[in-house]
């Protein structure tokens, strides 16, 4: 049973890997794919639990430091043969290594592309695991029945043996003569079969924890577009700061600050194109840009325990008058955590600078916020809060958005020294 405060991380890297899936159809699921073979794998070669529970939270973020639609698709379809991918996998090491938890799975995400017989230092038997799961998983065609597919796929990895550690292929060879395998892989839904598979390892971590990886999320969400490299931590920090200052628990400016950080996770399943446009989008560009919310709160609601945050962190749209989207509440149905998050969510927005433009003086800021409060758009009392608070609030958004930025820039490095 979970505690009031502990999380599984399980359930929330899975609902990310669901997101970065969603940039195309051709990609389908392909995450939770590599994952479930994964599984099967280590658990024929008698991995421990321990081991089967790193080896499957790096299988469901193994690509997840390669930011745009056309470098997954590449990654994705890549031959055998390929082993240059422009550093994804030490970029993925470098978002994921800060947060304890997953630094072991980091690990295996910076070596699952090492060919076997090219190998030099210790690699971790886990990210051989991964790459052979990664490469199986495009082997086969799930429009065509599975089961005739089986002896020539596995003929094709038998001959390419040497890329892959022998021990891997050996269980593989014993996993494929289940017929279970290949049905679950390829016909059954990954969401149901892959969380009963891994009930015995879900790992449980607390708020401060669970802060933690908000914060490496909010840089895996916000670091794909140098427009908005800082933008979660703003929000998160305001959020934080005026549920402070209203004077609510500690335990739920926490939640705040970290469903701030959580607040565009739906932007994941949405096309660099979109989010680098230097311009106003199009209509049917800003059609695709509003699903983002929904899928924010879409994947935070599964999540145990989250019920709350799904809601601060996805309404951050919302309008008081019910002109907001995806689902158009209004009036008392807006509670007032989720208010406080659209302010901070503006207020962010219009302060900070991005590299098209400069932010908002405080003057003008206030004024448009007085504006919208006035039509009915946001919550009039969180509206004075900021204004009598503007000078506290804005210093705390700019201090949280100046580490960030730090951060960003010396990610950047690392991303230009590997291309």
């Amino acid at each position: 049973m979970f505690a009031e405060d502990e999380f599984s991380i399980f359930d929330l890297v899975s609902g990310l890997s669901e997101l970065v899936d969603l940039y195309s159809p051709e990609l389908d699921s392909h995450h939770k794919k590599v994952a479930y073979i994964a599984y099967n794998i280590a658990a024929e070669m008698g991995l421990s639990d321990a081991q089967i529970k790193n080896i499957v939270l790096a299988s469901l973020l193994h690509d997840i430091g390669a930011f745009t639609t056309e470098e997954r698709l590449n990654v994705v379809h890549a031959s055998f043969d390929d082993h240059e991918f422009n550093g994804h996998q030490m970029l993925g090491y470098k978002l994921l290594n800060n947060f304890e938890p997953l630094a072991t799975a980091a690990q295996l995400v910076k070596y699952h592309h090492v060919h076997y017989n090219k190998a030099t230092g210790d690699i971790p038997i886990g990210s051989y695991i991964i790459h052979l799961a990664d490469r199986l998983s495009i082997a086969y065609n799930v429009q065509t029945e599975i089961l005739a597919q089986v002896p020539g796929i596995m003929h094709k990895f038998s001959n390419n043996n040497s890329i892959f550690h022998p021990d891997t292929v050996d269980a593989l060879l014993k996993v494929a003569k289940r017929e279970y395998f290949w049905i679950e892989a390829c016909l059954l839904p990954i969401n149901t079969v892959l969380p009963e598979r891994m009930r015995f390892s879900k790992e449980k971590i607390d708020l401060n924890d669970l802060r933690d990886l908000a914060k490496v999320i909010a840089q895996v969400i916000d670091f794909r577009s140098r427009f908005t490299s800082t933008h979660s931590s703003g929000v998160a920090a305001a959020a934080f700061e005026l549920a402070n200052i209203y004077g609510f628990s500690k335990r739920e400016c926490k939640l705040m600050e970290i469903a701030g950080y959580l607040h565009d996770l739906g932007k994941l399943a949405i096309s660099n194109d979109i989010l680098e446009k230097n311009g106003a989008l199009n209509h049917e560009e800003f059609n695709e840009m509003r699903k983002h919310s929904y899928y924010t709160y879409a994947v935070l609601n599964k999540i145990k325990g989250f019920e709350q945050i799904a809601m601060w962190a996805a309404y951050h749209h919302e309008r008081l008058d019910g002109n907001g989207y995806p689902f158009h509440i209004k009036g008392d149905d807006f509670i007032k955590l989720a208010r406080i998050m659209a302010v901070a969510d503006i207020v962010t927005a219009i302060t900070e600078d991005r590299p098209y433009r400069k932010g908002m003086s405080s003057d003008k800021a206030i004024a448009v916020l007085i504006e919208m409060a006035e039509n009915g758009g946001i919550d009039r009392g969180t509206v004075r809060i900021v204004t009598e608070n503007f000078t506290r609030i804005n210093a705390v958004r700019i201090i949280a958005q100046q580490q960030a930025l730090l951060e960003y820039n010396a990610f950047n490095d690392t991303f230009n020294d590997i291309k």
